[in-house]
C-alpha cells in the first residue's frame, strides 16, 4: 500500500518521480476546507476493468459537461488517456474524516491523478488540482538494475553476437538515407526480410531488445513529405520569411569576404520595423483616461522607471509579425482598446512609444545580422561553404532539424522570438524537422508515427525515444500510449540531455519512463564517479527519476579510450558494472576501440568479439616512477618539483636500450612506461634527470630493482566484469578516499555477506585502511598494455588488443591495511569481515527504543540555536526536529545527508542534550563515513517509531501526534494559572492524568485571595478575572470524569469565596512593579452588576482577560491592546457554566452552600444563572434589523457588523463592544444555552467568513475591518498598533481558538455536523502536524508562520483534543 497526501486544492505536491509496483493499493488522502462548498472527484487513467475497443460506428454516450471538458474534445487537442472517475459515492471516510480513494494499480505504464472539485448544485468544475503523474511497473518482469544493455548500429552487424548480455539496444532498422537516424520510411524495415523474421529472431534469442524510435525529424529524401504540409516554413511560420530570404541571399556567396557584403545587403532590420505611415489614426477612437505624459519623469529618482518606459513595456505586448515581412511589424489596436480601457494613452504617446520601439528592434536587428554574419564566416572557415537552414521539397521548403547550445531544452527553436534560424545559431542535422501542430493540421503524420510507434512496441520489449524534448510532450504522450495498448509491458527510456532536474522530472512522470539516458563519459575521477552512480535505496521517499547510465552512448566522442585511456575505461566500466544502477554500453567499448563509430560515415562490419580466457606469455609491463623526493627552495620549505626527464634500462636487453617514461597528466607525479617483455627475472634502474634511483617501494635488492614476469590468465574484453559483478545485492555504498581510488561496499542488510571492492582508476602506491579486518582477496584483475590492431577483415574494424591480467596481484593484505603499488589501472575485490558497529547498530535496530525521558526526547525545545546549511534552523533540540529534515529528502545529494557525511557536528549536539542517545550514537559516530547517513537516519527514525508506539495506538498521523503532544504537555511546568486551567480537561483528563490533575487543583486553590486564582506563581500575581472561574471548571471536568466528590467538600470554602467576593465586589491593587504597567493598570476591580448579573469589571489600562497584551514600545508603553473592560462575553458564560455546575453539586448534597448573600438576602446559584440567561441576549446580541436597536441596548454609531454577538457589555470604549472577536466561540462552547439558535448559526457563519481562511490553523483574534487590525506579527515598526507585537490580539490568528468554534459548532448544530466536515476544518492543521509535529499558539494571516511565535502550545493542542473528543462522544450518543 503506498500513501499520497494532497493539498487543501486536491494538488499533489511531490518534487520526484514515483514509480509503483504492480497491484499496488494506492490511496489518495485528501483533507481540505473545499468540501464545504464543492465535491471532490478524483479522475485517474487507471481504469477499474479493462475496456474493449470502441467500435466505428457504434453510439456514444453523453458524457457529463466536466467530463467533456477534461478529455479536451472541445478544444481540439490531443486527447488525454483514458480515465475513470472517482465519484463522491466511491471515497471512504477515514477515522480521522479524511476522504479517502483507493486504487488498484493494475495498469501498466504512465498514469495519472487529478482531484477537480465540483460545485454541490450544477456539478460545474469550480478548481482543479494539479495533476500528479507517476509510473507503475512490474518488477517481475524486468529488474532494471539487474540489466546491462549494449547499443548496436545494426548496419553494422555481419552476424548477431549476443553472448555476455542480457539485452540490447538498436538504432533505427528502417530504411534510412546517409545517417541510421535520417529515416526515409519509418515503417519499412532493414537488416531483416520482413517483421516475421524480426520477431522470429527476438524470440529465439530469449534477450531484450529495445529499438531508437526517432519522432521529431525524417530524412530530407521522404516521399510523404510532399502529401502534406508537416514541415516548419514561411507558411507554417511566418516568422520564417526572413530566415528564408537569408538562405537566398546566401547562395550568391562565392568566397569568404561576400558573407559580410551579402548580409548587410539583405536589410535585415526591415523586419523588425512597423511603418508609422501606414497607421490610419482616423479609425483610432480614444477615450483617454490617462493622465501620465511622456515628460513628467522623476528624475529624482534614477531606479524609477518613467512614463515613456512603462508606456513601452504596454505598446510591445499588442506588436506582432516580427521578421514576417520588410516593414510588417503590426499593432493590435482593437485589442489594445479593449484591454486598456480608461487607461489608453493618447496618440501621441503611441506614436513616441512605437519610434522607440523601432529604435530598439533596429539594434535588434543589427545584434542579429552580426551574429549571422560571425557564424556562418566561422562556418566557412570549417567546411568551406556557408550554412544553409531550408530544404527545397517538391511543393514548399523544409527546415533542417538541429539544436542550439546553451538554451532551455522545451524551448521551440524554430518558433521562439529568438529568430535562432535567423541568427544561424542552430548546430544543423542533415534531416528534416517535423511539426505535428494539433491534431486537425497534421492527421497524416500522426496517424504514419501511431503506426511507426505501435509497430515497434509489438516487436521490441522496450523503445528509447531519440532526442526526446524535441517531439511536442502532447506528442509523445499519445503516441506512448496507443503503444503501451499495443504492449502493455513496454519499457520507455529516453535522452534528456541539457535538462534541469525539474524538467526530468516532468518528462519522466508525465511519459512514464523507466529511465533517462545519462552516462559517466564526463567523469575524470573518483569523486565525480561516485556523484553520478550513488543510490539512496535507504531513504523511502527519495524517487528521484530511474537513469540508464552508459560508460560511453554511441552519440559521444571521443571515446574514452582515447580520451582517458583504455586502463581508465576498465576501472570506468568496473564501477559501472558493481553498482546498483541500471547500466549501459556501447559495442566495442569492452573491445577498448579508440575511434568514434559514426552512424553517419562508418560502413565497416563489426569483427568477430572474442570473450575467452586465454594464457598470455610475452607482453608489455608497465613499469612506473611514483616521484616524491622533497627538494629544499628559496623559502627553505620542502616542495616537490617534477623532473623533467625520467628514463628506465634494465637487464633485459643487457642494459642498452633506455626507455622513457611519460608523465601521467591526470596524476602528476606518476611516470610510466611500457615494455614488451617474456617471462623471466629482470633487474631494473630509474635514471631521474641523469642520476640513477631505485625505487623503494618495489621489489630490490638494495642495488637494483627486481622484477619476475610470470605467464598470466587474461581476457582480451571488459564483457567478463559486467558478468562478475550479477549477483543479487540489497546495498550498495560508494565513497572515493583519493581522487584515483574509489571503495564500493555491496552487502545484504545483515552485512554478514559484504565485498568490498578497490578500484584504482590509475597507477597508484597508496596503503588503504578498511573498515575491518581483511579475510581475503576474492578476485582481482588489472589492466596490461598491448596496442597491437587484431586480425580482421578488410571491411570489418579494427581494435586493438589489450589485457584484462587476471593473475598478477598488486596488494599486499595485513589485517585491515591494504597495501597497493601498482603501475596501472586495477581492481581489487575483498571478502571483510563485518563490521562490529553495524552488527550493534543492527541488533539495536531489530529492538524496541526505551528512555526514560522518551517524550522529552522528541520535543525538547530548541536550546541552543543550531542550523544544517541548505536545510534551516531546527524547529526542536528533539528528534522532532530532525525528522523535519529527513522527511524533505529527495536525493542523495540533499544538504541534510551531506552535513551528516561531512562531520559529526549534529551527532554531538544530540549527544550533548540527549543523554540515552550517547550509546548509540558513539556507534555511528565510528562507523566509516559512507554509513554513517543511512545508519544514522534508520535509527533516528526506529528511536521516534519505538516511542510513538508506547504512546500511541492509533495510526493516523493526526491521533498519532495529538495523542503524543498532549502526552508530553502532561510534563508542562504549569506555573500559568489561566492556561493551566484552560488546556486542563485536554492535557490531563483526557490523559488519564487524574492524581496529576487533582494535585494541580489543590496547588493553586490554596493560593486564593481576593477572591481570585493566581495566573502567575512566578512570580505571584492576582492580575486576571476569569482564571479563578477556569479552575471552578477544571474541578467540574475532574469530578465529571472521575466521579471524585470529595474535592467539593474539601475546597467548598475557597470556592465559595470566589463567588462571594464576586458579589460583593473585589478591589485591591497589586504589588507587582512593572514600568511597563500604569499605576491605574495595577487596580483589580470586579463587581456584580445588580441589572444583568453579570460580573464587571477592569478599566482601560488594564487588561484582565487572555487578551492581556500590554505595551512595551516606545509609543504604546503602558497601553494595553485590549483591555476589555466591562463584561466580557466569555466571562460571562464562564460564570454561567460554572454557576451551573456548583448549583447541580448543592442539588446532590456535595456542596454545603446554597448561594451567595447579597444585601442582606440569600441569591441561589439556580436563581443567579437564570438572571444571567434573562439578559444575556439582550445585553449582547446585535439584530440584523436596526429598528430592535434599543431594545437590545444597540448604539448605531458603533456598529461594524450586524447579526453578531457583542465582544463586551458596558466597556469604556464603546467602539470595543461592536467589534467581531473569537471569544464568543469559547462562550458558546461553554454555555449554549444562553443563545438563541437563529442568532447563533448566523454569527458562528459570520466568524467562519470574516475571521478563517482557508489555511488559518486558527481564528483570528480581530475582524480584518477593524482600525485596529493587523494580520502580522511585527515587533519593529512605528506603527502605534503594531509596535513591540502589540497586534497580537488584533489580527493574530489563535489555533486554540478553532478548538473552540468547533465546540460551538458541535453544540449548536449538533447531529448536522459529519465527521468529514468536522474534519475538514483541521486540514491546515493535519498538513502542519505533518511537517512541524506539534501546533504553534498563533500564526499569521492564512496560517503564515510567525518566528515569534511558541513551537509548541499546550493550549493549541489541550482545545483540539477537546474538540474531538467532543465531537467522538457525541457520536457514540447518536448510535446508542
Amino acid at each position: 500500500m503506498y500513501t499520497i497526501y494532497t493539498s487543501q486544492n486536491g494538488s499533489i505536491a511531490l518534487n520526484n518521480c514515483l514509480t509503483l509496483p504492480y497491484d499496488t493499493l494506492l490511496r489518495v488522502v485528501l483533507c481540505s476546507r473545499n468540501i464545504f462548498s464543492s465535491t471532490p472527484v478524483l479522475i485517474t487513467n487507471i481504469q477499474h476493468t479493462i475496456r474493449s475497443p470502441s467500435k466505428k460506428g457504434s453510439p456514444k454516450k453523453p458524457m457529463k459537461g466536466y467530463k467533456k471538458i477534461l478529455r479536451g474534445d472541445e478544444q481540439g487537442i490531443l486527447p488525454m488517456p483514458f480515465y475513470s472517475v472517482y465519484e463522491p459515492y466511491r471515497y471512504n471516510i477515514s477515522n480521522d474524516g479524511d476522504y479517502v480513494f483507493e486504487i488498484k494499480c493494475r495498469q501498466l505504464g504512465p498514469c495519472f491523478l487529478r482531484i477537480i472539485w465540483l460545485e454541490l448544485d450544477d456539478r460545474k468544475i469550480q478548481e482543479m488540482g494539479q495533476p500528479f503523474n507517476f509510473l507503475v511497473w512490474n518488477q517481475l518482469m524486468f529488474n532494471l538494475k539487474d540489466l546491462t544493455i549494449q547499443t548496436v548500429l545494426p548496419n553494422l552487424v555481419r552476424k548477431w553476437d549476443l553472448e555476455g548480455f542480457q539485452a540490447f539496444h538498436l538504432c533505427p532498422i528502417q530504411e534510412v538515407s546517409h545517417s541510421l537516424y535520417a529515416i526515409k520510411d519509418h515503417l519499412s524495415i532493414l537488416y531483416f526480410r520482413n517483421f516475421e523474421e524480426l520477431d522470429n529472431f527476438i524470440q529465439q534469442s530469449k534477450k531484450i531488445f529495445f529499438i531508437d524510435v526517432v519522432l521529431n525529424h525524417t530524412a530530407k529524401e521522404s516521399e510523404w513529405l510532399n502529401e502534406e504540409e508537416c514541415v516548419y516554413n514561411e507558411r507554417t511560420v511566418p516568422q520564417l520569411t526572413s530566415a528564408l530570404e537569408l538562405d537566398f541571399a546566401l547562395e550568391q556567396v562565392q568566397k569568404y569576404e561576400d558573407i559580410e557584403i551579402v548580409i548587410k545587403g539583405l536589410k535585415i532590420e526591415e523586419y523588425f520595423q512597423i511603418d508609422l505611415k501606414k497607421i490610419d489614426w482616423m479609425d483610432y477612437q480614444l477615450e483617454n483616461g490617462n493622465t501620465n505624459s511622456d515628460d513628467d519623469d522623476d528624475d529624482d529618482n534614477i531606479f524609477m522607471e518613467s512614463n515613456k518606459e512603462k508606456n513601452i513595456k504596454v505598446i510591445e505586448v499588442y506588436l506582432a509579425n516580427f521578421g514576417v515581412s520588410r516593414y510588417g511589424v503590426t499593432f493590435d489596436f482593437k485589442r489594445f482598446q479593449e484591454e486598456q480601457g480608461s487607461h489608453q494613452l493618447t496618440i501621441s504617446q503611441i506614436m513616441k512609444a512605437l519610434k522607440c520601439i523601432n529604435e530598439k528592434q533596429f539594434k535588434r536587428a543589427k545584434q542579429y545580422e552580426a551574429e549571422s554574419i560571425t557564424n556562418n564566416q566561422e562556418h566557412y572557415k570549417k567546411y568551406g561553404c556557408v550554412q544553409k537552414y531550408f530544404y527545397k521539397l517538391k511543393n514548399w521548403y523544409a527546415v533542417y532539424n538541429g539544436y542550439v547550445d546553451n538554451i532551455d531544452p522545451e524551448e521551440d527553436f524554430v518558433t521562439s522570438q529568438n529568430f535562432h534560424y535567423l541568427r544561424h545559431t542552430i548546430n544543423k542535422w542533415n534531416v528534416i524537422k517535423l511539426r505535428y501542430g494539433n491534431k486537425r493540421d497534421t492527421p497524416l503524420l500522426l496517424n504514419r508515427m501511431k503506426q511507426y510507434i505501435c509497430q515497434m512496441a509489438r516487436y521490441f520489449h522496450g523503445i528509447r525515444l531519440d532526442n526526446c524534448h524535441g517531439t511536442p510532450l502532447t506528442v509523445s504522450q499519445y503516441l506512448l500510449k496507443h503503444a503501451r495498448i499495443e504492449n502493455p509491458k513496454l519499457l520507455v527510456f529516453a535522452e534528456l540531455f541539457g535538462c534541469s532536474y525539474e524538467q526530468q522530472i516532468k518528462y519522466m512522470s508525465k511519459l512514464g519512463l523507466n529511465g533517462q539516458v545519462d552516462e559517466l563519459f564526463y567523469c575524470k575521477n573518483a569523486s565525480s564517479i561516485v556523484y553520478k552512480l550513488q543510490s539512496c535505496a535507504f531513504i523511502q521517499q527519495i524517487s528521484g527519476p530511474q537513469r540508464l547510465i552508459y560508460d560511453q552512448t554511441h552519440d559521444n566522442q571521443p571515446p574514452i579510450v582515447q580520451s582517458q585511456g583504455p586502463g581508465y575505461l576498465m576501472s570506468l566500466v568496473s564501477a559501472l558494472s558493481f553498482s546498483n544502477q541500471f547500466k549501459g554500453t556501447t559495442k566495442l567499448v569492452d573491445e577498448f576501440y579508440d575511434q568514434h563509430i559514426s552512424c553517419v560515415y562508418e560502413k565497416r562490419f563489426y569483427p568477430q568479439i572474442d570473450q575467452q580466457l586465454y594464457d598470455i606469455e610475452k607482453r608489455y609491463i608497465t613499469f612506473m616512477w611514483k616521484h616524491t623526493i622533497p627538494i629544499q627552495s628559496s623559502s627553505n620549505k620542502e616542495v616537490v618539483a617534477f623532473p623533467k626527464v625520467v628514463k628506465l634500462k634494465g637487464s633485459f636487453d643487457n642494459w642498452q636500450k633506455e626507455y622513457f617514461l611519460q608523465n601521467d597528466k591526470e596524476n602528476p607525479k606518476y611516470f610510466t612506461c611500457q615494455i614488451e617483455l617474456s617471462p623471466g627475472i629482470y633487474e631494473y634502474k630509474y635514471i631521474i634527470d641523469d642520476v640513477w634511483m631505485i625505487d623503494e617501494n618495489q621489489l630490490n635488492n638494495e642495488m637494483n630493482n627486481i622484477i619476475e614476469i610470470k605467464p598470466i590468465k587474461a581476457y582480451k574484453s571488459l564483457t567478463f566484469i559486467r558478468q562478475l559483478a550479477q549477483n543479487q545485492i540489497q546495498y550498495t555504498y560508494m565513497d572515493s578516499i583519493h581522487e584515483q581510488i574509489l571503495i564500493i561496499t555491496r552487502c545484504q542488510e545483515d552485512h554478514l555477506q559484504n565485498e568490498t571492492i578497490i578500484i584504482c582508476l590509475r597507477p597508484i602506491i597508496r596503503k588503504i585502511k578498511l573498515y575491518s579486518k581483511i579475510l581475503s582477496i576474492l578476485y582481482q584483475y588489472s589492466f596490461q598494455y598491448n596496442g597491437r590492431e587484431t586480425q580482421a577483415l578488410d571491411d570489418e574494424i579494427k581494435v586493438k588488443e589489450h589485457y584484462i591480467d587476471i593473475t598478477t596481484s598488486y596488494a599486499q593484505i595485513n589485517d585491515n591495511m591494504l597495501s597497493i603499488n601498482t603501475p596501472t589501472s586495477c581492481v581489487i575485490i575483498l571478502q571483510c569481515e563485518p563490521l562490529q558497529e553495524i552488527q550493534e547498530l543492527n541488533q539495536f535496530l531489530n529492538t524496541p527504543f526505551r528512555c526514560a525521558d522518551d517524550i522529552n526526547l522528541l520535543y525538547q525545545p530548541l536550546i541552543n540555536h543550531y542550523e544544517v546549511p541548505g536545510c534551516g534552523v531546527l524547529y526542536y533540540s528533539g528528534l522532532y526536529g530532525i525528522m523535519r529534515f529527513i522527511n524533505k529528502i529527495e536525493t542523495l545529494n540533499d544538504p541534510f545527508i551531506k552535513h551528516i557525511r561531512e562531520g559529526d557536528w549534529l551527532i554531538d549536539y544530540l549527544s550533548d542534550h540527549h543523554t540515552c542517545l550517547v550509546p548509540i550514537f558513539k556507534i555511528i559516530k565510528s562507523l566509516p563515513q559512507v554509513f554513517k547517513p543511512h545508519y544514522f537516519i534508520k535509527c533516528i527514525k526506529h528511536i521516534v517509531q519505538s516511542i510513538e508506539d508506547k504512546y500511541t495506538q492509533h495510526r493516523e498521523v493526526f491521533f498519532k501526534q495529538i495523542d503524543i503532544l498532549s502526552t508530553y504537555f502532561t510534563l508542562y511546568d504549569f506555573n500559568k494559572g489561566r492556561e493551566t486551567f484552560m488546556s486542563f480537561k485536554g492535557i490531563l483528563i483526557l490523559t488519564n492524568k487524574a492524581i496529576e490533575a487533582k494535585d494541580l487543583i489543590f496547588k493553586y486553590g490554596n493560593l486564593m485571595q481576593h477572591g481570585l486564582i493566581p495566573n502567575s506563581l512566578k512570580p505571584l500575581r492576582y492580575n486576571t478575572r476569569d482564571t479563578c472561574f477556569w479552575w471552578i471548571k477544571a474541578i467540574r471536568d475532574y469530578v465529571t470524569y472521575t466521579d471524585d466528590f470529595s474535592i467539593i467538600s474539601l475546597l467548598q470554602e475557597q470556592i465559595q469565596s470566589i463567588f462571594q467576593s464576586h458579589a460583593t465586589g473585589i478591589k485591591f491593587k497589586e504589588i507587582y512593579v512593572n514600568d511597563e504597567t500604569d499605576k491605574e493598570g495595577l487596580v483589580v476591580e470586579l463587581k456584580l452588576d445588580s441589572e444583568t448579573g453579570f460580573i464587571m469589571g477592569g478599566n482601560y489600562k488594564n487588561c484582565l482577560t487572555w487578551m492581556d497584551k500590554m505595551g512595551s514600545g516606545t509609543l504604546n508603553k503602558g497601553y494595553p491592546a485590549a483591555s476589555r473592560d466591562g463584561a466580557p462575553i466569555e466571562c460571562t458564560a464562564l460564570l454561567k457554566a460554572c454557576l451551573d455546575f456548583i448549583g447541580k453539586m448543592h442539588q446532590l448534597n456535595k456542596y454545603n452552600y446554597p448561594g451567595i448573600k447579597l444585601m442582606n438576602r440569600m441569591v441561589t446559584w439556580r436563581a443567579w444563572s437564570d438572571f444571567i440567561c434573562q439578559h444575556f441576549e439582550k445585553s449582547y446580541y446585535i439584530p440584523v434589523d436596526p429598528s430592535y436597536y434599543n431594545e437590545y441596548q444597540v448604539v448605531e454609531k458603533h456598529v461594524r457588523r450586524k447579526g453578531i454577538y457583542r465582544d463586551i457589555f458596558k466597556c469604556s470604549k464603546p467602539r470595543s463592544e461592536y467589534q467581531l472577536r473569537p471569544n464568543s466561540c469559547i462562550a458558546i462552547a461553554l454555555a449554549p444555552e444562553l443563545f438563541q439558535k437563529n442568532h447563533v448559526i448566523h454569527h458562528l457563519a459570520l466568524i467562519e467568513s470574516n475571521l478563517l481562511s482557508l489555511n488559518s490553523l486558527g481564528l483570528s483574534t480581530l475582524d480584518p475591518i477593524a482600525s485596529e487590525y493587523s494580520g502580522k506579527y511585527i515587533q519593529l515598526t512605528d506603527r502605534f498598533n503594531a509596535q513591540d507585537g502589540f497586534s497580537i490580539h488584533n489580527g493574530s490568528e489563535f489555533v486554540f481558538l478553532l478548538g473552540y468554534y468547533l465546540k460551538a459548532l458541535l453544540k449548536i448544530h449538533k447531529q448536522d455536523i459529519k465527521k468529514e466536515i468536522f474534519y475538514a476544518y483541521l486540514a491546515p492543521i493535519k498538513q502542519h502536524l505533518k511537517e512541524y509535529y506539534s501546533l504553534p499558539d498563533f500564526t499569521d494571516y492564512n496560517g503564515q508562520l510567525s518566528e515569534f511565535a511558541q513551537k509548541s502550545s499546550i493550549l493549541s493542542i489541550a482545545l483540539l483534543k477537546e474538540a474531538i473528543f467532543d465531537l467522538e462522544e457525541f457520536s457514540q450518543k447518536l448510535q446508542k
